[in-house]
C-alpha cells in the first residue's frame, strides 16, 4: 500500500518519525509521499525522510500559507524539482474557507505552481475548500496542455468531479470516505473510474474509521484501502495493487522497488 499524500515534517509526526515508519512497514506500507507545505521549512522537510528509503516529496506553498505576493519569490522551484526525491508540486490550489481574503495572493501562487508542474513535468497536487468555480476556471485555461493533476483529500461536488473525469485528473481519498456522515461523498464518487483514484492518509489530519479520535499516520492507511475495497467490492489485493500502479503512473519520478525502510 502507499500513502499518497501525509505531513510527516509536522511535529506530531516528525517528533515521533522512527515509530511512525515502524508502524507504516508493520501494516505494509511500501511507499509514502510527504507534502510540503511552506518552502520556508522545505530543506528541514527533506532532512527528516532523508535517511529513510523509500520516502518522497513535494514542493510547494500551501494556500493557507500564502500570506503576500512578497512569499511568492522564496518559491525555488529551479533548486529543488530536479531532485530525485521531489516528486511533485504543491500542495497548491484556492482555499476560501480558511483564507478568504487572499484570493487574488492564492490565485497568483496556484499559477505559479502551474507553470512549474509544466515546466518541470511533476504532477499538480490541489487542495480545494470553498473554491471549485475559482479552481476550474483557471484550470480551463490550461485544457489544451494535458497537465498531470490529483485533487488530493477530494470531497468535491458532482460537478468538480465531472470535471476531473472530462480532463483524466486523478483523485485521492481519504479517511473522510470512511467517516458516517459521507454518504453524500460516497455518492458521488462511487462510479469513478478506479484507474484514476489514489489513497492517502493526510496525516496527522483526518484518522480513519475505526481510528477516529487518534493522531493520524501513514499506517493507518490500511483501514482506508480495506473500506474502499468493500465500498468497491473487490478483493483487497486487487485494489491495492490498482491504487499502486495509479500512483507510480502519476509519479513518475517515484520507483516501485524503492521500497520503505
Amino acid at each position: 500500500m502507499i500513502d499518497s499524500h501525509c505531513h510527516l515534517n509536522f511535529d506530531n509526526l516528525a517528533n515521533n518519525i522512527e515509530q511512525i515508519i515502524y508502524n507504516s512497514k508493520k501494516n505494509d506500507i511500501t511507499s509514502i509521499l510527504s507534502i510540503n507545505t511552506n518552502p520556508t521549512n522545505f530543506e528541514d522537510h527533506l532532512k527528516l525522510i532523508k535517511k529513510f528509503q523509500g520516502i518522497y516529496i513535494s514542493y510547494g506553498l500551501h494556500p493557507c500559507e500564502v500570506h503576500s505576493y512578497d512569499q511568492l519569490s522564496i518559491l525555488e522551484f529551479e533548486k529543488y524539482c530536479d531532485l530525485p526525491t521531489v516528486v511533485g508540486i504543491g500542495e497548491t490550489g484556492i482555499d476560501l474557507y480558511h483564507n478568504k481574503n487572499l484570493l487574488n495572493e492564492q490565485i497568483k501562487s496556484f499559477k505559479l505552481h502551474i507553470e512549474a508542474s509544466i515546466k518541470f513535468n511533476l504532477p499538480l497536487i490541489i487542495h480545494q475548500r470553498n473554491s471549485e468555480l475559482e479552481l476550474i476556471n483557471i484550470l480551463k485555461d490550461y485544457s489544451d496542455i494535458n497537465l498531470k493533476v490529483v485533487f488530493h483529500c477530494f470531497s468535491g461536488s458532482s460537478r468538480l468531479l465531472e470535471f476531473c473525469f472530462d480532463n483524466k485528473f486523478y483523485i485521492s481519498l481519504s479517511g473522510i470516505i470512511t467517516f458516517k456522515n459521507a454518504d453524500n461523498l460516497r455518492g458521488i464518487i462511487k462510479n469513478y473510474p478506479l484507474d484514476l483514484v489514489l489513497i492517502e492518509t493526510d496525516s496527522p489530519y483526518l484518522s480513519p474509521v475505526p481510528m477516529r479520535g487518534k493522531i493520524n499516520e501513514p499506517s493507518f492507511i490500511k483501514y482506508t484501502a480495506e473500506y474502499l475495497s468493500n465500498f468497491y467490492n473487490i478483493e483487497l489485493s486487487e485494489f491495492i495493487k490498482i491504487t499502486d500502479n495509479n500512483f507510480f503512473k502519476l509519479f513518475n519520478k517515484t520507483k516501485r522497488d524503492n521500497l520503505l525502510k
